[in-house]
């Protein structure tokens, strides 16, 4: 069985994406993987390199370009990009027979197997999602009173999405006039759109192992009075996110986990030789 993935990036993020197809190869030794990159513009020569790059892991890659008539309604402007959109309207593109999809940021390392996760039964729900409640319950308690809901603030960064329920419930001209009628709510639009209008149907994951924030590294040492430490980590956390505007492939980078990222940048120029 092939696993889909999604990921959804303009041509700038490529070089992570390279990593983190290295990271899922390294820790998924018979498991292969389909590649669904939805993108508005990336070069032809560009997605040839990774397409080779994808097929050195054994891996499929089929770019999809969005559909600008899809986007005739939509608030498209530089902090309302086009791309924001693209995870949650998946269905719109990618091909019908595929009845569930694993999204991943690409500032994202996968560190032990993704098969659980995937296996995991989304009946009733639209998506998988874990929230990053460690850090501050202030902030979750924020997010509910901004967007008007009563769940968890969900991180967007990696989801589980049922396609089939998607296709049925997600209206892309419902999503653009919310997104057009809240200006002031929208902090991180991407992220507060999936939790405004469908924080009621996703299914809660545990952050600390699928979709673990590389930033928190004390407050999950903390909340799990000392048993999430390194050697835990290391052992249980599938996921592994470099959340924020500081990221390990920038030279000045000195939080924990940044050697284990720069050491999977290594080991993808030794299994991937040609630069994308």
């Amino acid at each position: 069985m092939r696993i889909p993935l999604l990921v959804t990036l303009d041509q700038h993020y490529l070089p992570q994406l390279r990593v983190l197809l290295t990271s899922i190869y390294l820790n998924h030794p018979v498991q292969v993987f389909d590649v669904y990159l939805i993108h508005r513009q990336i070069p032809g020569e560009s997605l040839k390199k990774l397409s080779e790059d994808c097929a050195r892991l054994d891996f499929r890659l089929i770019p999809i370009r969005a559909d600008g008539e899809t986007f005739r309604s939509a608030k498209v402007t530089d902090r309302y990009p086009r791309e924001m959109y693209y995870r949650l309207l998946a269905g719109e593109w990618l091909p019908h027979d595929l009845d569930k999809i694993l999204y991943l940021d690409p500032d994202i390392l996968v560190i032990n197997s993704l098969n659980a996760l995937w296996e995991m039964d989304l009946r009733g729900y639209l998506f998988a999602a874990a929230a990053h409640t460690g850090k501050t319950e202030m902030a979750n308690s924020v997010n509910k009173i901004r967007l008007k809901t009563n769940t968890d603030y969900f991180n967007s960064g990696v989801l589980l999405i049922n396609l089939e329920e998607a296709r049925k419930e997600i209206v892309p001209d419902e999503l653009f006039h919310f997104v057009e009628d809240n200006p002031m709510a929208l902090l991180l639009p991407d992220q507060d759109v999936l939790n405004a209008l469908y924080g009621s149907r996703i299914l809660s994951l545990d952050d600390a192992r699928w979709n673990y924030d590389a930033r928190n590294y004390s407050n999950y040492l903390l909340r799990s009075g000392g048993k999430e430490n390194l050697e835990w980590v290391m052992e249980n956390t599938s996921i592994l996110h470099f959340c924020g505007k500081d990221k390990p492939w920038k030279k000045n980078y000195r939080r924990r986990f940044g050697s284990l990222y720069r050491h999977y940048m290594s080991l993808t120029e030794r299994y991937l030789q040609n630069d994308v």
